[in-house]
Order: structure tokens, then C-alpha cells, then sequence
């Protein structure tokens, strides 16, 4: 029998061993290789999600500031505001405004201690070319010892700039007033209105007379206009209406 070749096998043993070796390392760099790709991937797992988490958050920041500018307020668009209001059109603003609602008529006006429903103070009448915003329709009573507040009547923006225009184109006297003489004790009216416009200056006022036996119309302190129908239709309504006077006897349709 042939002897072993134990020099062949002795060549072998080590480059089965280097090549298991070999082997080993291949598979242990694989295993790296495979395990660097995991981290690898895992870095980039973490860093899409930061990535969506902060569009995420800009995307709720911007849906929030969109929300701020629409539904809450801004201090950009306030400025806005308030620049365009106080611009060029703030002086016609102004010159259009009414003025804030005067009180209620007053249980002690200066009708009451005037001695006549003509004298009406300077800077108390109104000016008939002036807008007005409302009107208070106030009737008192001026008997010596018995003066008082009667009725009171409030009007709107329409109502009143329909009584001043139904007053402004009246003439100083209704000719068809009867002219009366009578002692002066007599010749104070036993009531008179007050009619108190809102407009941009204030309450201006117009003295209304229809009792007595002095003189009749309507009073600015400045002007007078005769006592005609019209306009007091449009105001003695209600307490405001009297049941009569001197010049309202002999005048018809009121």
C-alpha cells in the first residue's frame, strides 16, 4: 500500500485554515457592512422625521399666522386701519358725524325763565343750513308759578332734517295769522316747544310759539320763520301735540 502523503496533508491544514479565516473575516466585514447600512439607514429615518417634524411645525406656524391675520387681530392691519381712517377722508367724516345723543329734555330748560318763546341765547339756535342727526321735540308749560316739562318726543336723522327743511323756506310771517293787541299780562303764551337737533356742533335749538298773543313761528335767535302747518305736523305727535293756542285756533291742518 502506498504511504500517505502527510507532507500534502500538512501543505493543506494551513490553507484550510487561512481560507476558513479568510471566510470569517468576509463574513465579519459583511456583518459590519450590514450592520453600518442599518445605522446608516436609522440616520436617515431620524433625520426625515426631524426633517417632517419641522415642516410641520413651520406649516402650523404659517396656518396659525394666516388664522392671527383673518380671525384675530393684527397690529398691522390695525395701523392699516387707522391710518386710512385719519386720512383724507377723515375731514368729511368729522364734517358728517353726528354729535353724541344730548340728554333727554330738560325738566328745567331756559324757556322756562326766558320771559318769551323768542329769545333764544346766541350760540343756542340753529343754523337751518346745518345737517342734522335727531331731534327732541320738548313742550313746556310757562305759567308764572306752573312752569314744567309736558311731553317729549324723539325723532330720527329723516324726521329731523325734514322739519328743518319744511322750516327754512318759510317766510318771517304767516299773513293769514290774525295780528292781535293785548295787555302784557296777557300776552305771554301759557306753553311753548322747543325743538333740540343733534348736529355736528351740538344741540342747536329751535324755539317753537303758537300761544299768547305776542307773536307766533319758529325761533333761532337769529331768524324767524312764520307759523305755518307743515313742519308741526311733523313733530306734535303724542304729549308733544297741544290741544290748542291762540294762533293754532286760526290756523288749519296742523
Amino acid at each position: 500500500m502506498p504511504e500517505p502523503e502527510y507532507g500534502h496533508e500538512q501543505e493543506l491544514g494551513p490553507k484550510i485554515a487561512d481560507a476558513l479565516q479568510t471566510k470569517a473575516h468576509a463574513a465579519r466585514g459583511l456583518q459590519a457592512s450590514g450592520l453600518a447600512q442599518v445605522a446608516r439607514k436609522r440616520v436617515r429615518r431620524r433625520r426625515q422625521t426631524l426633517i417632517a417634524g419641522s415642516a410641520a411645525v413651520v406649516v402650523a406656524l404659517s396656518i396659525g399666522g394666516v388664522w392671527g391675520a383673518i380671525g384675530g387681530p393684527s397690529p398691522v392691519s390695525t395701523s392699516a386701519d387707522s391710518s386710512s381712517a385719519g386720512g383724507a377722508g377723515d375731514a368729511d367724516s368729522r364734517e358728517a358725524a353726528p354729535s353724541l345723543p344730548g340728554p333727554a329734555c330738560p325738566e328745567q330748560h331756559p324757556i322756562l325763565t326766558a320771559g318769551s318763546h323768542e329769545a333764544v341765547q346766541p350760540g343756542v339756535g340753529l343754523d337751518v343750513e346745518l345737517p342734522v342727526y335727531g331731534l327732541q321735540a320738548c313742550r313746556y308749560r310757562l305759567l308764572a308759578g306752573d312752569t314744567m316739562l309736558l311731553g317729549a318726543a324723539t325723532f330720527n336723522a329723516t324726521t329731523a332734517q325734514q322739519v328743518v327743511d319744511a322750516i327754512k323756506v318759510l317766510p318771517e310771517r304767516n299773513p293769514t295769522l290774525p295780528v292781535f293787541k293785548c295787555a302784557p299780562d296777557t300776552a305771554r303764551p301759557s306753553e311753548a316747544i322747543v325743538l333740540r337737533f343733534d348736529t355736528r356742533l351740538g344741540i342747536r335749538e329751535i324755539w317753537v310759539g303758537y300761544d299768547g298773543c305776542s307773536s307766533a313761528g319758529f325761533f333761532t335767535g337769529s331768524r324767524t320763520f312764520g307759523l305755518y302747518a307743515a313742519p308741526l305736523k311733523l313733530f306734535m305727535t303724542g304729549t308733544v301735540r297741544p290741544t290748542g293756542g291762540t294762533y293754532l285756533d286760526h290756523l288749519k291742518g296742523w
